[in-house]
């Protein structure tokens, strides 16, 4: 495990730190803040720390004591999630503190939840301090739920904070985003995550260096990669399935995808499951291009490269290229409703 250190908990980003610290330092907190960057770059963590900071009964410049009954709530909550399965992060650790996401098998944030949300917030705070809403997936926010957010964000109260976390700003609605403070978070540089993996979690330097790459600039995927060998294996069959399809007949191809979706569960599960399976061949795709112009030290599934390396001269590089439309129209395919299993089938028939 990763050892406890008494500092910011990001790797990489150091601009967020950076800004987060001053406004602690000097106590000029905005009302509404949108962390907004790919996934697994830390962005909750960072928001619960921004909490944990703002609510921390003894903090010191931009450092929470890590002693006071609200560390002790935050710290019991965060080592439980890393304890179990699931991420425990619609569960709030504190009376002023309030995380709602996307619901398992539901498509948007409803307006239910951010109601409950607003009115939670909306109550006189436990130790006459702020209260602070995380809003996880705010990209899901359905359109009612957004417009109820929106009448809270135009009325601001007096120490109230509420942090959306999205990988796609540009879907919020305008009115939002206008009246919000933007944080943008960036991909991690390779050596920063590599020397990560190595100094912080004992990896060694060949594992290391293939799930910096596999991360693709994401430090969390990275530990995910290393400490998770369930997600791995997911991961990496997902990946070498695309191999498998380039490989096979049309019958073969067709049992390659039963494979895959055959212990899917059903419903919005398996839409999520299937745009995850459709990102990783997107990214098989592109290495088979970078493999083709001989950038070789750009590849980012460094696991598969003697499996591409076999399959590359059988197909053009315009196959590929009209390959790579097919899976796009696939992901807009399953935002239309279609049958998550047809839109694979479909993608395997179109080799």
């Amino acid at each position: 495990m990763k050892k406890e250190k008494n500092n910011w908990p990001l790797i990489g980003n150091e601009h967020i730190t950076e800004f987060l610290g001053k406004i602690l330092e000097k106590d000029k907190v905005s009302g509404t803040y949108i962390f907004n960057g790919p996934d697994n770059l830390g962005k909750t963590t960072i928001a619960k720390y921004f909490a944990k900071n703002l609510l921390c009964q003894e903090r010191k410049g931009n450092s929470p004591c890590e002693n006071c009954p609200v560390c002790n709530h935050f710290n019991i909550s965060r080592k439980n999630n890393e304890e179990t399965e699931g991420d425990g992060e619609s569960m709030n650790t504190h009376g002023d503190f309030h995380l709602i996401k996307k619901e398992k098998e539901k498509k948007n944030i409803s307006i239910e939840q951010v109601r409950d949300f607003i009115r939670a917030l909306s109550m006189s705070s436990f130790l006459n301090s702020y209260k602070i809403g995380i809003i996880k997936h705010a990209e899901s926010l359905s359109g009612e739920a957004a417009n109820a957010l929106l009448k809270t964000l135009e009325e601001p109260k007096k120490d109230v904070i509420i942090i959306l976390i999205t990988h796609s700003i540009e879907t919020l609605p305008k009115t939002i985003v206008s009246r919000s403070k933007i944080l943008n978070f960036h991909p991690v540089k390779f050596d920063t995550i590599y020397e990560h993996l190595i100094n912080d979690y004992g990896a060694s330097r060949s594992v290391a260096k293939n799930f910096a790459c596999l991360s693709l600039g994401r430090p969390a995927l990275a530990v995910k990669f290393l400490e998770d060998k369930d997600f791995l294996e997911t991961y990496k069959e997902r990946a070498e399935s695309f191999v498998k399809i380039f490989s096979f007949d049309i019958n073969d191809r067709l049992v390659a995808i039963e494979s895959l979706t055959g212990r899917m569960d059903t419903g919005q599960t398996a839409v999520e499951a299937t745009k995850r399976i459709i990102e990783i061949w997107q990214g098989v795709a592109r290495d088979w291009m970078l493999l083709e112009y001989g950038h070789i030290d750009l590849v980012q599934h460094k696991i598969l490269e003697e499996q591409l390396e076999r399959i590359r001269n059988r197909f053009t590089f315009r196959h590929l290229l009209n390959f790579n439309k097919t899976l796009e129209k696939g992901r807009e395919n399953l935002f239309a409703n279609v049958n998550p299993k047809l839109v694979l089938e479909n993608i395997a028939l179109s080799i």
